[in-house]
């Protein structure tokens, strides 16, 4: 699909839950995530892409989640959800609490795949 027609098909698909787009190239070798105004923002009209998925807060958690197995936690707390996210760095292994948000979701997520999540 073209960009034109991807463009066309997030714009009339999306949902005020929708904040992600899974998406992935024609040869099926490429597969990302992005925030869907973001991934618009960057989309040419000439692009060829193979498809997209349009994600909500809850699937992507639940893709980070499949990412990172026991090492991320979602609390609810009265001053809003936070993440847990406990990773391994160059100073060892650390716990990291931040509000949940979508580009938190996203930089955890490419953090632990590298930037490669197909690879």
């Amino acid at each position: 699909m073209r960009g034109t027609d991807i463009r066309r098909l997030v714009t009339e698909g999306a949902s005020g839950e929708h904040r992600f787009v899974r998406w992935w190239r024609k040869e099926n070798d490429f597969l990302d995530y992005d925030l869907v105004d973001r991934f618009l923002e960057r989309l040419s009209s000439d692009e060829e892409i193979g498809g997209v998925e349009l994600l909500t807060m809850n699937d992507m958690v639940e893709e980070v989640k499949r990412i990172t197995g026991e090492r991320l936690t979602i609390r609810h707390g009265e001053s809003g959800d936070t993440v847990e996210w406990v990773h391994g760095g160059s100073g060892g292994e650390r716990t990291e609490v931040c509000f949940l948000t979508p580009e938190t979701l996203l930089t955890i997520y490419d953090v632990e795949t590298h930037g490669n999540p197909i690879g």
